[in-house]
């Protein structure tokens, strides 16, 4: 993920989905861009990791909405 220059981000979304046996952790990141006015708001899903049971997943996707929701913040002016 390369952030624009106005990058404010809004929420983070962490899901687990199952692929092949395997339990994969994907991270989304909203953010909030003033500067595009057809599309202010973007998602970004990242695919962050793998793993072989869905309890230890769930964790990781836990872990890493909480981490990336610290800094995040709806944008005022609404």
């Amino acid at each position: 993920m390369n952030p624009k220059k106005n990058f404010v981000p809004l929420e983070a979304i962490a899901r687990v989905e199952n692929e092949g046996g395997r339990w994969v952790v994907y991270l989304n990141v909203q953010s909030w861009d003033p500067s595009d006015k057809k599309h202010p708001v973007a998602n970004d899903w990242q695919r962050i990791n793998d793993f072989s049971t869905e309890a230890e997943a769930k964790m990781a996707a836990h872990w890493y909405g909480r981490s990336a929701n610290k800094n995040a913040s709806p944008p005022t002016g609404f």
